[in-house]
């Protein structure tokens, strides 16, 4: 598969979160996400809606990002290294108001902002929490929903989230059967639904990134489709395409993504479980 990889999910900047634990660290991150054909990847440490209610923390932890981040851009610059990179902030949604006005929470100061709700449970009121992201001119990215506790009875409400401007971001790791088989079943099933915008990696810079194996099982399901006369048909490589490159540029551009097309794909196809974190 020849996609130019752009991955808006990940856990690279040295010493600010759960990923990276130094710039040597970082650094190998990198490598190893360019090795694996991302071409571009997008540095989102956590960071808590609630952390807003005292604007001198949220300040000193923003201080924290821009300090790892300016770093992490000199060594990167100095190495031999090919790989882009951007930043932006994987937002916990743990307040009921989020003020998103800081261009550093968004996907490289755009509209689009990666976030995700806390202790991988999906809240009772989830879809209030997203619209007024929405309601507030912000394009919201929901950061891996196939891992969340109870989103396998919750399809309805992923289909109103989805309708009310919501994008969802599937990591590649589930695919790749890492998190185990629940996980990768309810991917599977965003997937065949056409309600997943993008893939990203949400590599927290120990083991390796898991794009290989997630690629394969992207592939089982671009077998070659017939058209009814003159009606196009998307191509499988295109399908692809859409999911680790053009939705993910369009993103960070502040563009919707394109509507992607739901595809089976073959659980029957081996992943992979490397990787040391949970996260």
């Amino acid at each position: 598969m020849s996609a130019e990889i752009v991955d808006l999910h990940s856990h690279v900047l040295p010493g600010v979160d759960d990923g990276a634990r130094d710039l040597a660290e970082a650094l190998s991150a990198l490598k190893a996400l360019q090795e694996q054909g991302v071409q571009k990847v997008i540095a989102t440490p956590h960071f808590r809606a609630s952390l807003l209610e005292r604007r001198s923390r949220a300040d000193a932890r923003l201080a924290l990002f821009d300090e790892a981040y300016d770093e992490l851009t000199e060594a990167l610059a100095e190495s031999d290294l090919e790989i882009a990179l951007g930043r932006a902030c994987e937002f916990k949604l743990d307040a009921p108001v989020a003020d998103l006005s800081d261009p550093r929470l968004r996907l490289e100061g755009g509209p689009a902002v990666l976030v995700e709700f806390g202790s991988f449970q999906l809240p009772p009121f989830a879809g209030n929490q997203l619209k007024a992201v929405v309601d507030a001119g912000w394009l919201p990215v929901l950061a891996h929903p196939e891992r969340y506790f109870g989103i396998e009875t919750a399809f309805d409400r992923v289909a109103r989230w989805v309708a009310d401007g919501t994008a969802l971001q599937v990591n590649a790791r589930s695919l790749a059967g890492g998190y185990g088989s629940a996980p990768r079943q309810i991917a599977a099933e965003l997937l065949a639904r056409g309600w997943v915008t993008c893939v990203a990696s949400d590599y927290h810079a120990m083991g390796v990134p898991e794009w290989p194996p997630a690629l394969t099982l992207l592939q089982s399901a671009v077998a070659p489709v017939s058209s009814a006369g003159d009606e196009p048909v998307e191509s499988g490589e295109e399908w692809i395409r859409q999911l680790v490159s053009e939705n993910p540029r369009r993103l960070i551009s502040g563009e919707p993504g394109k509507p992607v097309e739901g595809r089976s794909v073959d659980l029957g196809v081996a992943g992979s479980s490397r990787g040391r974190r949970r996260r």
